[in-house]
């Protein structure tokens, strides 16, 4: 077994969750909401909580009620993930008319009961509703937010995601970009990862040439990859549920002079973000105000439209928030993304983005790809 792959094993056994910490930490949202019950139905949230892999479950968390419901197709499943959640057995048609009816028969049908809105479409709950009167709150955020400072087991499974990107991109760059289409570059990547012990990609890979990278979220097509052109490559690795994302702009050959430009000034920009990241820190008003007023002193505040991070763990975008609009206070055991960039329509895009782990005085690189512009023929 190679030592990518062996991390990658390790990763999984460290990364079993604690449902009993993580259920009792769910359980004091419901006091202060005035609830007796919760329906967690956002899938990362109902694997945080109950360590269940799976497809097509729900969780329902009271004071002294902890309920899985989901169908035949995993029972077993059910057996083998799952702790300190009692299996109810839906009959397979409605999950949300049998979740609806097992936090009725477990919590009383006059129960005040939260959902998440965000997770549940209107004819779900209209079925809760029915089901509790009315008595419905939504949580909004709250369960997933539980989520937002990392165990140590989860950190570990996040730095070895990381390490595979990092290897894989090495490899795939590595082979050279000329004249091979952005598809078939985001195709090797997916096959690196794999390779490498990774059960797959945080997100389907983003490969942009010239001016294709001008666009933030570009789809990789059959475009082939030009001498000259810059090239936006942003990817992640998945190990255990856990992802890492990282973003590296390459020089696909000899480039400009102000090609250069531009990826000197997102470097630094990246450079000062990253140098804002600490405990107690803020994301939009330290983090995201470092990196956008290097891009702004030089010229390009209006080309750099997104966020300067996110929040990295069971999913790719999460909480906390590092945006010009929206940001949250860092603390120790948070993992976020920093990743200013320059989009020039009609030109090139240039995005710069690292993995970071907050720590008491700073952060730690966990994705640690160079950062120079490398030339690849």
């Amino acid at each position: 077994m190679s030592a990518a792959k062996a991390r990658a094993a390790g990763a999984r056994d460290a990364a079993a969750p604690g449902p009993p910490g993580r259920l009792a930490r769910c359980r004091d949202l419901l006091g202060p909401l005035g609830l007796d019950g919760v329906v967690v139905s956002h899938l990362p949230d109902v694997r945080y909580l109950s360590g269940f892999r799976g497809e097509d479950a729900t969780l329902v968390v009271g004071r002294h009620a902890a309920l899985i419901v989901t169908d035949s197709r995993y029972y077993e499943q059910v057996g083998e993930e799952v702790r300190d959640f009692e299996l109810s057995k839906a009959a397979g048609v409605d999950l949300f008319a049998d979740t609806a009816a097992a936090a009725a028969d477990r919590l009383g049908a006059g129960c005040a009961l939260g959902y998440q809105a965000g997770a549940v479409t209107h004819a779900e709950y209209r079925t809760l509703r029915r089901a509790h009167r009315g008595r419905l709150k939504d949580v909004r955020r709250r369960v997933s937010r539980l989520r937002i400072v990392k165990e140590a087991a989860e950190v570990e499974a996040i730095r070895t995601a990381a390490a595979i990107v990092d290897l894989g991109l090495a490899v795939v760059v590595g082979e050279g970009l000329v004249g091979r289409t952005e598809r078939e570059v985001a195709w090797r990547l997916l096959e690196e990862f794999r390779d490498r012990g990774a059960e797959g990609e945080s997100f389907p890979a983003i490969v942009a040439a010239g001016d294709h990278g001008a666009q933030g979220h570009a789809i990789p097509g059959d475009r082939r990859i030009k001498a000259g052109e810059l090239v936006v490559i942003d990817c992640g690795a998945r190990v255990e549920g856990y992802c890492s994302d990282i973003t590296r702009t390459f020089a696909a050959g000899r480039v400009t002079k102000a090609h250069r430009r531009l990826y000197d000034i997102v470097l630094e920009a990246q450079f000062a973000g990253m140098a804002a990241v600490c405990r107690g820190a803020h994301g939009r008003d330290d983090v995201d105000a470092a990196a956008r007023a290097v891009i702004t002193a030089a010229g390009y505040g209006g080309q750099f439209g997104h966020g300067a991070g996110h929040g990295v763990g069971l999913e790719v975008h999460e909480a906390p928030a590092l945006a010009r609009r929206s940001g949250d206070r860092l603390a120790a055991g948070m993992v976020c993304t920093v990743e200013p960039g320059i989009y020039l329509e009609g030109d090139a895009g240039v995005r710069i983005e690292d993995t970071v782990l907050v720590t008491g005085g700073g952060c730690e690189r966990l994705t640690l790809y160079p950062k120079d512009l490398r030339v690849v023929g």
